[in-house]
């Protein structure tokens, strides 16, 4: 999860940070032309905690949690539940951030 797609980022001190990596400077961190860091977040949270983050995800950003079997998607409008392994359940996912902008090569929804 990125702080840089939240309304408010200070909702990740809500969480269990397992890990937080930020980037190099002069990053691109949006598709307006800004530059900055990125500041990411791995995160252990519940169901309910991934429900009440949802209104802080802002348009044309998502974050995605996941476990051994299962991938969430959460959008600021929408959510989605994928097989891990099967990628033919991702497409709905994959078109709803396309249609709020997201590039496709951004939705990979990665694991690793």
């Amino acid at each position: 999860m990125a702080a840089e797609g939240l309304s408010d980022p200070t909702v990740i001190n809500k969480l269990s940070v397992y890990e937080a990596t930020i980037s190099k400077d002069d990053m691109p961190i949006d598709y307006e032309g800004n530059r900055g860091r990125w500041h990411g977040y791995g995160v252990r949270c519940s169901r309910e905690e991934i429900d009440a983050l949802q209104p802080y995800i802002l348009h044309g950003w998502y974050a995605h949690f996941w476990n051994e079997e299962k991938i969430i998607v959460v959008y600021n409008d929408k959510q989605f539940e994928l097989s891990r392994d099967d990628k033919s359940t991702w497409r709905e996912a994959i078109e709803h951030g396309k249609a709020q902008g997201i590039p496709e090569d951004e939705l990979d929804f990665a694991t690793d």
